[in-house]
C-alpha cells in the first residue's frame, strides 16, 4: 500500500513540477526578450543568434526556477490531498505525515545532488557561451569596453605564476602583484610588487616598488630585499590579462577550487573566491531545504487554502534567497568565515523545517 501510495504522490508532484517549472521558465524568458529586445535590435541580432542567445540560457533560468517549482510542488500536492480528504484518511490508516513526506524529501535530496551535476556540466558550459554572444554583439557587455580587471592569476611558465589584484587596461598598469617561482613544486623565489607597468617597446614588465624573497627547502625566508624598480620579462601580455579575466558563476567546482589552492600557494588573500564556492553547495541544497520546508508549511495551513500556502511559499523562498545573498556579503566582508556566510540561510530554514515538522508530528 505505501508503493501504491508514494506513486501516486509522486505522480502528482512531478505533474504540478513540471507545469510550475515550464511556467517560471516561460515567465523568466518573456520578461528578459522584452527587457533585451531593443538592444537586440539595436545591435541587428538575427533571429537565428537571438534563438541560440535563448537556448544557452536556458539551463540558467531552470536551475534558477527548480527550487521555486519544487516548493510550489509540494505546498500544491499535500495542499490537494488535504482538500480532497485524502491526507485525512491517510492519517487515519496510521501513515504519519512523516512517511508522506519521506519520498518528497528523497526528491529534494536527489536534486541537490542533480543541481550540481547540472551546473557543472550544462549550466556552465552554456553561459559561457551565452556571456560570449553578449560580449560580440550587444555594445552594453563588449570586452573592448572594459578597462580593469581583478583577481588575475597567469601561469607563465611551468614554475611561474603571476598573480594579480587590479589591472588598468587604458595605461597597462597592475597593481599589488606577486610573482612566484618554485622548483619541484616548492617556493623558490617571490616578488611582491606594488606595480608592474607594460613597457611596449622591449615588450616586458617593469616591477616598481617592489620586494624579493628567497626560501629555503622548508619554507621559510632566508633572504628578502626591497628594489625601487626592475623590469622583467614575461610570456604575459596586457592582451592575456583582459582574457583571464575570471568570473566565478562561469567556473565549474573544480576549477574553482584549483583556482582557489593556487591563490592560496601565492599568498593571496582567497575570501571572497571562497565564498563563491561555497555559495554553488549551498545554492544547490536549497532543494531538499524548500521541501523539508514546504510539506509542514502546506499541512499547517490547509484551513487557509491552497492559495494561501502558495504565498506564503513564495514569501519563504524570497525571504531565503534573501538570507543567502546577505550571508554571502558578510562573507566577502570577512565578518563571517565563508562556510558560514552562505549556508546562514540553509541553516535556519532548515532549523525552521524541523521545529514545523515537529509541531504537527502524528
Amino acid at each position: 500500500m505505501l508503493k501504491l501510495l508514494d506513486r501516486y504522490l509522486l505522480r502528482k508532484f512531478f505533474g504540478i513540477f513540471f507545469l510550475t517549472l515550464l511556467s517560471f521558465l516561460v515567465i523568466f524568458n518573456v520578461v528578459d526578450l522584452i527587457e533585451k529586445l531593443d538592444k537586440f535590435l539595436k545591435n541587428q541580432m538575427s533571429s537565428r543568434l537571438i534563438a541560440i542567445y535563448y537556448l544557452n540560457q536556458l539551463p540558467f533560468y531552470t536551475n534558477l526556477a527548480i527550487p521555486m517549482a519544487l516548493l510550489l510542488a509540494t505546498v500544491f500536492t499535500i495542499g490537494i490531498l488535504g482538500k480532497h480528504n485524502e491526507l485525512a484518511a491517510i492519517k487515519s490508516s496510521g501513515i504519519s505525515l512523516y512517511r508522506v513526506a519521506f519520498p518528497l524529501l528523497i526528491v529534494g535530496f536527489l536534486m541537490s545532488i542533480g543541481s550540481i551535476l547540472l551546473e557543472d556540466l550544462v549550466v556552465i558550459p552554456t553561459s559561457r557561451v551565452r556571456l560570449e554572444i553578449e560580449a560580440n554583439n550587444l555594445r552594453r557587455y563588449r570586452y573592448a569596453e572594459r578597462t580593469i580587471f581583478t583577481n588575475i592569476m597567469f601561469q607563465d611558465s611551468p614554475e611561474c605564476n603571476i598573480v594579480i589584484a587590479v589591472f588598468s587596461k587604458r595605461d597597462n598598469v597592475a597593481y599589488n602583484v606577486t610573482v612566484q617561482y618554485s622548483h619541484n613544486q616548492r617556493l623558490v623565489r617571490r616578488y611582491d610588487a606594488r606595480r608592474m607597468v607594460w613597457q611596449p617597446e622591449t615588450h616586458s614588465w617593469q616591477l616598481q616598488d617592489f620586494k624579493v624573497r628567497y626560501f629555503d627547502e622548508n619554507g621559510n625566508e632566508t633572504v628578502s630585499q626591497v628594489i625601487a624598480d626592475s623590469t622583467l620579462r614575461f610570456n604575459l601580455t596586457p592582451d592575456d590579462i583582459a582574457r583571464t579575466d575570471l568570473n566565478p558563476e562561469t567556473m565549474r567546482f573544480g576549477e574553482l577550487t584549483y583556482f582557489i589552492r593556487r591563490l592560496k600557494e601565492s599568498g593571496n588573500e582567497v575570501r571572497k573566491w571562497e565564498v563563491n564556492l561555497q555559495f554553488k553547495l549551498a545554492f544547490a541544497f536549497t532543494n531538499f531545504i524548500v521541501i523539508l520546508f514546504g510539506v509542514p508549511l502546506a499541512a499547517m495551513k490547509q484551513r487557509q487554502g491552497i492559495t494561501f500556502g502558495a504565498g506564503m511559499s513564495l514569501l519563504a523562498i524570497f525571504i531565503y534567497y534573501g538570507l543567502i545573498k546577505f550571508g554571502q556579503v558578510l562573507g566577502y566582508k570577512g565578518i563571517l568565515s565563508p562556510l558560514i556566510s552562505v549556508w546562514l540561510g540553509n541553516f535556519v530554514f532548515l532549523i525552521g523545517g524541523f521545529i514545523l515538522l515537529y509541531k504537527i508530528r502524528q
